[in-house]
């Protein structure tokens, strides 16, 4: 026992020296827990103070109550690390070492993911363009620091280079892959999204083949969450963004209007030309712009005419944007009409009643230049062509 002693422990007379080891080992374990109170209790309040104190919120963020603690937890166990071997030998010295160096890396990665955290979050506050679709890249080296922690960990627990455990790493991530497949792709693809700026929580996105048409509530690792229309939630993986198409209305929020596009069909029997009399009613009427020229000029050109004028002066159209009323090509179901334009309000409800405000008015109209809607087996037609 007395031998067992000596070489585990460093005592040379275990009588007269054994309680002086366990006291000095009893110091240092009470000092280190000495410190780790100095430093929660009084160092941290401290800093937390003064930082409240200043203007900006980047300190705030930077130096925020988890981050100053995780910092502050790595000195203990360095003290501990340090003073021990002084105390102890042989078995007793390697274990502690061991058990020490375990304990910092741990505080190490624990420290570093959360400075990864305070970065995020910096980045959201500062109100940087691409800060809240970083998320899954700041996933990202969390999960790179916690690997490289274990690889650390286990070579100090094995006596072993990490690099010769990196080496032997690789028919152990083949099964990896396989096992984990989902998560590594996902992995993968949220770091395209995040890098390529491809999604951001925000973002309206449609995608018809999984039933998804809503906006972005998070975009993280392994998952994307999607709030429908109709406020039901939608969980797809990331990488079912980057393999499957998807349409991001995200030009269309940050523009100055949203696009109108919409076309009737008119009946190619209600076209003629316009008699001098009803060319000058329609100017007295304001319906045309006192350049309108009457040579050659048609019911459906007049009416042209009048509808542009009309979405110029709309002050719920965007005048600086493309605006255009014009024919497509005709077929057996008449000649389409098409308005075409961007109105000023992006919010869905506001340009839905502006859009059909715009088309019922257009529909009102019509009768007044002599034009009349392609209807299958209407009557209007039936008149049209007895009157020929």
């Amino acid at each position: 026992m007395n031998e067992w002693i000596d070489n585990n422990i460093g005592v040379d007379n275990v009588d007269m020296n054994i309680w002086w080891r366990l006291a000095l080992i009893s110091g240092i374990i009470i000092a280190a827990y000495l410190v780790d109170i100095i430093l929660s209790r009084l160092i941290v309040p401290g800093i937390r103070k003064i930082v409240s104190k200043t203007s900006t919120q980047t300190d705030d963020i930077l130096l925020s109550e988890k981050a100053t603690k995780s910092f502050c937890s790595l000195l203990p166990p360095v003290l501990m690390a340090f003073a021990l071997p002084f105390a102890l030998k042989g078995t007793a010295q390697v274990v502690v070492e061991r058990f020490m160096l375990i304990y910092i890396v741990v505080n190490v990665c624990r420290f570093l993911s959360t400075l990864v955290d305070a970065f995020y979050e910096l980045f959201v506050y500062r109100g940087h363009e691409k800060a809240r679709s970083l998320k899954g890249l700041s996933q990202t080296f969390q999960v790179l620091i916690w690997f490289l922690g274990a690889i650390a960990m286990a070579s100090i627990l094995i006596d072993k280079s990490p690099m010769l455990l990196l080496g032997g790493l690789g028919a152990f991530a083949t099964v990896m892959m396989l096992v984990f497949q989902d998560s590594i792709k996902g992995l993968v693809a949220g770091v395209q999204l995040s890098v390529n700026d491809m999604l951001r929580p925000g973002d309206w996105i449609a995608m018809p083949g999984r039933n998804i048409d809503g906006v972005v509530i998070e975009v993280t690792l392994t998952t994307v969450k999607i709030q429908n229309w109709d406020n039901t939630i939608m969980t797809i993986p990331p990488y079912a963004l980057v393999t499957e198409t998807f349409q991001n209305w995200k030009g269309m929020t940050q523009s100055q209007g949203r696009r109108i596009n919409r076309s009737v069909n008119i009946n190619a029997y209600s076209v003629r030309f316009c008699s001098p009399v009803e060319f000058s009613e329609w100017k007295q009427k304001g319906y045309l712009p006192e350049s309108a020229q009457e040579e050659s000029a048609t019911n459906l050109q007049a009416f042209r005419g009048f509808m542009e004028m009309y979405l110029k002066k709309n002050p719920d159209i965007n005048n600086k944007m493309t605006l255009m009323v014009r024919q497509l090509s005709a077929s057996d179901e008449g000649i389409p009409l098409q308005l075409y334009c961007f109105s000023r309000t992006k919010v869905w409800e506001e340009y839905e009643k502006v859009q059909a405000t715009i088309v019922e008015y257009m529909l009102a109209t019509m009768s007044d230049f002599g034009i009349y809607v392609f209807q299958r087996g209407s009557s209007a037609d039936k008149l049209l062509l007895e009157s020929d």
